[in-house]
């Protein structure tokens, strides 16, 4: 269990950063013990108790399907936690529940993106352009695996609420219905611009050293793994927000997007004279683009906070003062 500790450590100081960190936009101190139970629990569950199915070899290796080290059994195990921290983090959080409780399971994901290795770790030991063809085609389906347990996660929440009887509490009253013919279409568009806004905005905010290149234009060496998480979440962020507050789309196409984007992007890549470029002239540290630096542990959990979290804040920004709490 020694692998415990130095876990616990960091979530403890990341407990204590978040709360003190939404005081500066004002969320009541209710909220935000609500919102570090839900993260909390997901951290806890799908994080560390994951860890110990998920872990590498390696004590710097990557969490990945492609290492060959997480069986099916592991997969579906991990899966289930997520599950498990939906329907707790949803008793957790009442009467916000259904609201706060899609968090966990992200969260646990994320908590292991940030302390496991990047792919940097993984293209040292497949550098040449077959084996990073293998590794890019094996990355853009992984990415599907960590979207279940965010999706176990949400769909726990919905079956918690259902099977309690808890109404759901809504936050946004003021919301013009629209017809389903509408939502469909909204929802559709929301997918196109996602992948629009993702594309162009998280070379801005996932950032490294950038040198210049002949035939590319410029290659960007590996970011860390904490600019990576702060750069998928705003990116992906900004994107629901805009397609909530324009489009009155809800999150879960801004996810399909940004997930449709990196899949796309990923496949587009395999076998590309960019990629051959890269390999025959640049060490495995650079990238033609930043999201080619990212690895889908690292991708998916944060475009799911980053997705809900843009959309909640377009609403707050719509709800009234009495209804914060």
């Amino acid at each position: 269990m020694e692998w415990l500790y130095p876990i616990a450590l960091r979530i403890i100081a990341a407990v204590a950063l978040i709360y003190f960190g939404l005081s500066l936009f004002n969320i009541h101190w209710l909220m935000r013990i609500r919102i570090l139970a839900s993260l909390g629990t997901g951290a806890l569950i799908v994080g560390a108790l994951g860890y110990a199915f998920l872990k590498p070899q390696d004590p710097l290796g990557t969490i990945s399907l492609f290492t060959g080290e997480i069986s099916i059994a592991d997969a579906a195990i991990v899966i289930a936690l997520g599950f498990a921290a939906g329907i707790i983090a949803t008793l957790a959080c009442y009467p916000l529940g259904n609201i706060l409780g899609p968090f966990a399971a992200p969260a646990g994901l994320g908590v292991l993106a940030l302390f496991t290795g990047g792919i940097k770790q993984l293209l040292l030991t497949n550098a040449s352009f077959q084996q990073r063809n293998a590794l890019y085609g094996s990355l853009r389906l992984e990415s599907l695996l960590w979207l279940a347990v965010g999706a176990a996660g949400y769909a726990a929440v919905f079956l918690t609420t259902k099977l309690t009887h808890k109404k759901a509490l809504l936050l946004h009253p003021e919301t013009v219905p629209q017809k389903k013919n509408d939502q469909w279409i909204n929802a559709l568009i929301a997918v196109v611009v996602t992948a629009a806004v993702v594309y162009f905005t998280i070379g801005v905010f996932v950032r490294d050293i950038r040198q210049i290149d002949e035939k590319l234009g410029y290659v960007v060496g590996t970011p860390g793994n904490g600019q990576i998480a702060f750069g998928v979440l705003v990116s992906v962020g900004l994107a629901a927000f805009l397609v909530k507050r324009f489009l009155q789309a809800h999150f879960i196409p801004v996810i399909i997007g940004a997930i449709a984007l990196y899949i796309g992007l990923f496949t587009k890549f395999i076998g590309s004279d960019a990629l051959n470029h890269i390999v025959q002239t640049w060490p495995v540290d650079f990238f033609p683009h930043a999201i080619y630096a990212i690895t889908p542990i690292q991708f998916v959990p944060f475009s799911i906070i980053g997705a809900m979290t843009g959309y909640w804040i377009a609403i707050r920004l719509m709800q009234k003062p009495d209804e914060e709490k």
